[in-house]
């Protein structure tokens, strides 16, 4: 069984945290890996432990008739034929556990090794109190809860909420979390990240949201619950990237326009915690050619920011063929105050026609753990990287990492946390395991009854542990458990009692 490991948004920045010096970055094109994808993108990209790829977008494949949304590729860029394709996906790839989700049009689904849908996690719109409109955005929590945006319609009348919302979670099986208030504005969220603290980050085309007014760029916590403290000023378009700090601030990429900001585009921003662009950082000027210019005046785009290294730096990717007046296509490295470095500075893409339009844009990289690689992936046909110039890599190509000094090896990611309930079903008591990645002060396991209902609260600290609970006394039936630290609720998991 091959198992997907979360590189596409950790490698980058482990790989550079364990690097003490750097040499000039030299990335070179590996010509034996090559695809056959003929069109049209590849938007997402997770890296399997083995070395094979799971690529999700629209790709037509040399000599086929239809799109595929999925697929697996060997070590050489071959379509890997045992994988199955089920026609699902076509958006962002998020790992969980040996699994992954994939979103498509307007909902997300969840994804075994084998390609195959997980039908343990359900089609969202076979729920009872849900039914799909505007697709948008999703965030998976630990426990594979799911946050997902967008604009949808709800029918939960015994909970109250009925009519369009732009905020709703899921539980780890796919149906409308019933303990969770969703959230609702005037106008679809597209996209949204997630800060360290839990809260969100929000874009989108509303202009109130739960009764108060926002900008086109504004914050919730982890709750949705709107921050009146933030102010953005974005009176016009959109993030589609974003990038979180650990003291609070946040990178924002897409295309918008501030009230307070001269009355060009702004591309990517750094956002103090209350809103404000912090001064310290210079937002890049994007170019285009002038072909990507007479399809849209608004061409130039960063969609994929990534950390790079630990000195604030960010990677970003997109449409774009200069920033800041040097040469970049589709990828650039900028320090912590906005100044363009040094990698990728021979990199070169492509244009891909496509029908009346041509793409030339780059959706994301992901290093390999081995730290010999980088994958890059998007909407191009050709690379070259100064020396190679290689016309048949598109969607997806393969650079080989070179002259950078390493003196401390590569950390693995940290495990994801787990949570079991032994057994399940239970009759005389359970125990409830739980393993994190950090200790925990504020722990609280709760037991409710299928109406809500609080029957049992025990309190657990400590990154590893076990909790023990006499079930004797209860009616032979179905219960819900819940692991919290403080406010934040990390897992739920359904208890199954029997006589």
């Amino acid at each position: 069984m091959r198992t997907v490991l979360r590189i596409t948004l950790y490698t980058v920045a482990a790989f550079l945290a364990a690097t003490v010096t750097c040499g000039q970055w030299n990335f070179t094109v590996d010509p034996s890996f090559q695809t056959q994808i003929t069109q049209q993108n590849v938007g997402s990209l997770l890296l399997n432990e083995d070395g094979t790829l799971i690529a999700s977008g629209i790709m037509r494949f040399s000599g086929e008739m239809s799109d595929k949304r999925l697929a697996r590729f060997n070590l050489d860029g071959a379509r890997d034929e045992t994988y199955y394709n089920s026609g699902l996906g076509g958006a962002k790839l998020v790992q969980w556990q040996d699994r992954y989700y994939v979103g498509a049009s307007q909902t997300i689904r969840r994804i075994q090794p084998s390609g195959q849908q997980d039908m343990s996690f359900i089609e969202m719109n076979l729920g009872p109190y849900f039914s799909s409109l505007q697709g948008g955005d999703y965030h998976v929590y630990p426990d594979g809860r799911v946050l997902m945006s967008g604009t949808h319609t709800l029918s939960d009348v015994a909970r109250g909420f009925v009519g369009n919302y732009n905020l709703v979670w899921f539980s780890n099986t796919g149906y409308l979390d019933t303990t969770r208030v969703h959230k609702r504005g005037n106008g679809p969220i597209y996209r949204f990240g997630q800060y360290a603290d839990g809260g969100f980050l929000c874009s989108g085309n509303a202009s109130m949201y739960e009764g108060q007014p926002v900008d086109k760029i504004f914050r919730v916590d982890s709750l949705g619950v709107l921050d009146t403290n933030f102010q953005s000023d974005v009176y016009l378009g959109r993030a589609v990237a974003f990038l979180p700090l650990p003291d609070g601030r946040m990178y924002a990429a897409g295309t918008f326009w501030r009230t307070d900001a001269p009355p060009e585009s702004l591309w990517l921003v750094r956002f103090m915690p209350d809103g404000s662009l912090d001064p310290t950082w210079t937002a890049p000027q994007l170019t285009v050619p002038q072909y990507l210019l007479d399809q849209d005046s608004n061409a130039a785009t960063i969609a994929f920011l990534q950390q790079w290294g630990t000195d604030g730096s960010v990677v970003a990717c997109g449409q774009f063929n200069g920033v800041n007046g040097q040469e970049r296509w589709g990828i650039c490295v900028l320090d912590s105050t906005g100044a363009v470095l040094p990698p990728f500075n021979n990199c070169e893409i492509g244009p891909l026609p496509s029908g009346s339009t041509t793409n030339l844009a780059v959706y994301g990289l992901a290093f390999t753990l081995d730290s010999q690689y980088v994958y890059v992936h998007g909407s191009y046909m050709g690379f070259s990287d100064g020396s190679i110039d290689d016309p048949a890599q598109a969607f997806i190509s393969r650079l080989h990492v070179g002259d950078i000094s390493t003196s401390i090896p590569l950390q693995p990611p940290s495990p994801m946390p787990s949570f079991r309930l032994q057994p399940n079903p239970a009759s005389t008591s359970v125990a409830f395991n739980y393993a994190l990645n950090s200790n925990v002060d504020q722990g609280r396991i709760i037991v409710r009854d299928l109406s809500g209902r609080t029957l049992e609260t025990i309190r657990f600290s400590g990154q590893e542990g076990q909790r023990v609970w006499d079930t004797r006394d209860l009616v032979a039936g179905v219960y819900t458990v819940e692991f919290f630290n403080g406010s934040d609720l990390l897992h739920t998991e359904k208890l199954i009692i029997q006589p």
